[in-house]
This record gives structure tokens, sequence and C-alpha cells, in this order.
């Protein structure tokens, strides 16, 4: 684990509500597809979590399937676009090879910042796919914890 610092990003996105993991591939592909169409290539994808599950019902849960984007990039149909804020974050990589341990890396991660004394910040906490295989479903995929910078 460690800390980084990410810079501003532009994000063109697909929002899905209900359960985390569930429901992502026809938004994805949607996505993809329309990234392809304008030519936008090279990009990164990230999942944006906005609800915590502990205390939201799995089916409100909302995520922001996201892909990086030039920054004169526009909105367009049901894609839209967002800012992810510069800032602090503190990050695990993972090799995940099952649905069932996303759960786990976060709750590692969430145990890690309260246990060194740092506070989580109100940015987006985001996963970032480093590669994932939709064969057998395994990612190398980063989890980002937003925190909050020591004054």
């Amino acid at each position: 684990m460690k800390s980084e610092v990410i810079a501003e990003k532009k994000l063109a996105y697909v929002s899905v509500t209900g359960p985390y993991g569930e429901n992502y591939e026809s938004a994805l592909d949607h996505l993809y597809q329309w990234a392809i169409e304008r030519g936008i290539q090279n990009t990164q994808c990230l999942f944006i979590y906005h609800d915590d599950p502990d205390f939201v019902p799995p089916e409100q849960c909302r995520t922001d399937l996201c892909l990086t984007v030039p920054m004169e990039t526009t909105s367009g149909g049901d894609v839209q676009v967002q800012l992810l804020p510069a800032g602090k974050y503190w990050v695990i990589r993972k090799i995940v090879r099952s649905k069932s341990e996303y759960k786990d890396f976060w709750i590692s991660l969430k145990k890690s910042v309260k246990s060194l004394g740092l506070q989580v910040d109100d940015r987006p906490s985001f996963e970032l796919y480093h590669s994932y295989d939709v064969d057998t479903h395994v990612g190398d995929v980063g989890f980002y914890l937003a925190i909050k910078d020591k004054a």
C-alpha cells in the first residue's frame, strides 16, 4: 500500500444502479463503442463507487463506469463527462481472481487508512483497471481511496 497523488482527469462515463459488480458488461460495451466511434484510444478504465454497501441497499448502489478521455471531450447521447478531481489517495494494486476478492481488498484498504490515522476525503474512491481478461475475469486492479492531505 502506498500514497499517490493523481492529477485531475476527464472521464466519459455511464452510470449503473444496482448491486456492485452486476450488469456492467453491456454498459461497458456501450461506453467502449462510444469511445471507438470518436477515435478515443489508449484510455484507462475506472469504476467510481458512490455508495457504501454497508449503509445503502444493494439495489440502490450507484457506479460510474468510466474511461479517461482528452480534456476537450464533450458528452454525447447517454455517455456523460465529469472531472475526477486531483488529490491524494491511499492505493493498493492487486491481481483479482474472483468477484469476492474486491470487497476484501476494499476492507483491507480502509483498515490500513484507519490504522494510520488518515482521514477519508469526500472525493470519489475508485478502481483503476490496469488489465482485465474478459474470459477468465482476472484483473490487475488498483484500489484508490481518497484521503485528506494533512495540513
